[in-house]
């Protein structure tokens, strides 16, 4: 893809000690408040010394076997069992973004876009990482449709109705409680409140909106949601139900390098500005199955996990 700068046609020249604008991003960023994610610190310090994924082995739950009566036959020893145990690998997440400004866009809209780009990397890097989340939760279904018959999914078509979330929850049996959010598309938020679904519940902060919920899951709401064919998608999540850590940006330009090329723009100059984010996101009792996505993936594939152990995933 062909390098793009922001130019003047891409700004607005206001008059005179005319005030320039920017118009907010519109997306919902709501996902990262709703106790969705958690963070390991012992993953950033294994990563700290290099490596394209870590390792994370762990020890499986005791069995369901029985207990059994005891009985005062000294030669009747009781048969022993074992723990098994099981590997998880997560991989670490290195991407990079680029914008470019020519000095005459700044003089002629009279503000310095640098300094809004500047200023909107968070929000933009929440952005970019809420669909690198997604790409890999949707690896993770295909995963579960692939080796395992689908056993945590319910298709329900373009539709949703309360009853759909009900059944899809006790996929998971007595485990169906455990269940705190539920992130869907505003089409499918839209479905429930016709039907009178949803309960609103004050947020712990004032001046907050309220909170949305349909019978106690926390319904965050997203227009980013994967769309199939008029076919919507909504996880459901426990509480921590994904690792995500964040790692330092160790190379020499950092989080946020700039670079200036005053020969570009016939003289005029222009200044090139990279951002970067190194993280480790992962899906407990999953396993990385690929080093890296080939270089011709979009940027948000729905990269290849497989499960590990016996252990349901959290969502």
């Amino acid at each position: 893809m062909a390098d793009a700068y922001t130019r003047i046609a891409d700004a607005i020249v206001p008059s005179v000690y005319a005030q320039y604008s920017f118009e907010e991003h519109v997306q919902s960023l709501e996902i990262y408040q709703a106790g969705i994610l958690f963070s390991d610190p012992a993953i950033s310090s294994k990563l700290s010394m290099g490596g394209r994924s870590v390792d994370m082995p762990g020890w499986k739950d005791l069995g369901n076997d029985p207990s059994e009566p005891v009985n005062d036959d000294p030669a009747d020893s009781i048969e022993m069992k074992k723990i098994g145990s099981r590997r998880e690998v997560a991989a670490r997440n290195v991407r990079a973004q680029a914008w470019g400004v020519p000095d005459l866009t700044a003089i002629l809209a009279g503000d310095d876009p640098q300094k809004l780009i500047v200023r909107r990397q968070t929000e933009y890097w929440q952005r970019a990482n809420k669909l690198t989340l997604l790409g890999i939760l949707k690896g993770v279904l295909a995963d579960n449709v692939a080796n395992d018959g689908g056993d945590l999914v319910r298709t329900t078509g373009a539709s949703i109705v309360d009853t759909d979330i009900i059944e899809a929850a006790y996929l998971m049996g007595d485990r169906a409680d455990k269940f705190r959010t539920i992130w869907m598309h505003s089409k499918q938020m839209k479905a429930l409140k016709l039907a009178d679904l949803i309960d609103y519940v004050p947020s712990s902060e004032q001046g907050r909106p309220l909170i949305p919920y349909y019978m106690g899951l926390r319904c965050v709401v997203d227009d980013d949601i994967p769309v199939a064919a008029g076919v919507y998608t909504a996880f459901m999540f426990k509480d921590k139900a994904i690792l995500w850590n964040e790692l330092p940006v160790n190379s020499e330009g950092g989080p946020l390098e700039f670079d200036r090329k005053p020969r570009q723009g016939h003289g005029g100059g222009v200044t090139e500005m990279v951002g970067r984010r190194h993280f480790v996101a992962h899906v407990p009792a999953r396993a990385f199955s690929t080093p890296r996505p080939p270089a011709s993936s979009p940027p948000t594939p729905s990269w290849p996990w497989r499960r590990t152990g016996t252990a349901p995933p959290p969502a």
